[in-house]
Order: structure tokens, then C-alpha cells, then sequence
């Protein structure tokens, strides 16, 4: 059996003051950012969760692997983060795709809503909103620029 030790970062992946020393050490806002961490398999079956120090790290690896099932009690979590909210899905294991195909069974899942947001994100408010803004922006100046005559129109 295997068994991984712990390194003095994941000794203190409780610690909700150590993740938002991080998050200043990086420039990021504390109150709204978050440590994605993967490849720990957290024991489900014994009562572990994946959201640690106040929320602020959520572990997300646990256990698609068959080697880790018997540990960890789930087949591991996906984060889904969307103009939602922040949602941890745990799912149970399964026997193989193949007997799911045959037998026309679904992998079961559990969704907890992290944080919801109260007013949804659109595509403005991203960065990459930001960039098509200026680039409308720009073709708006172009357009402008045709119409009174500046730049003419070529054939």
C-alpha cells in the first residue's frame, strides 16, 4: 500500500490565514479567490471533506481512479465554476463503462452549490468581455471615420 506523506504546504491546507497569505503573496483578492488543489485523494467514507480552510481550498482530485475507491468511498469530484456560481460534484463509483453501457446505467452524482452568485456574469464582465468592448470600440471609430468621409471605400 501506498501511502503519500504530506509536505509542510498541504500540513497547513486548513489554515484559512496561510490561503489568504497565498492569495496576497499573488496579488489576489482574499475574499474572493480560491486554492484548487488535485491529486490527494480525500476519504470521503471517513468523514473527510474537500472544502478546507473556510472554504478557501477545495480539493478537487478523490478518486476516478479504481485504485483509490476503496479510500476514498466516491469517484472523485469535478469543480464547475459558471456565471452560477461555484458548484463540487462527488461521484460514486462504478463497476465499468462497459457494464454502464449494457445495463444503460448513468454515473450517479452529488452536486453542492459552493457560492452562488447573486448577479449572474456575462460575457461583459470577463476579461475577455473587456477585450471585445475595446475591439467594438475600435470598428466603432472605423465606422465613424467611413461615414464622414475619412476613409474611403475600396473596390
Amino acid at each position: 500500500t501506498h501511502k503519500e506523506r504530506k509536505s509542510p504546504y498541504f500540513k497547513m491546507e486548513d489554515s484559512e490565514k496561510m490561503c489568504r497569505l497565498i492569495f496576497e503573496e499573488f496579488g489576489l483578492n482574499p475574499d474572493t479567490s480560491h486554492i484548487i488543489n488535485g491529486h490527494v485523494p480525500v476519504k470521503s467514507k471517513s468523514g473527510e471533506s474537500p472544502i478546507k480552510a473556510n472554504g478557501k481550498l477545495i480539493v478537487i482530485d478523490g478518486g476516478f481512479s479504481r485504485a483509490y475507491q476503496g479510500t476514498t468511498g466516491i469517484a472523485g469530484y469535478t469543480l464547475i465554476y459558471n456565471s452560477y456560481g461555484l458548484l463540487l460534484v462527488s461521484h460514486d463509483p462504478f463497476e465499468s463503462a462497459q457494464k454502464a453501457i449494457e445495463e444503460e446505467k448513468d454515473i450517479h452524482s452529488t452536486t453542492m452549490v459552493l457560492e452562488k452568485e447573486v448577479e449572474r456574469k456575462r460575457v461583459g464582465d470577463t476579461d475577455n468581455g473587456e477585450q471585445l468592448k475595446e475591439q467594438i470600440k475600435d470598428l466603432q471609430m472605423l465606422l465613424d471615420a467611413y461615414r464622414i468621409g475619412l476613409i474611403k471605400e475600396q473596390i
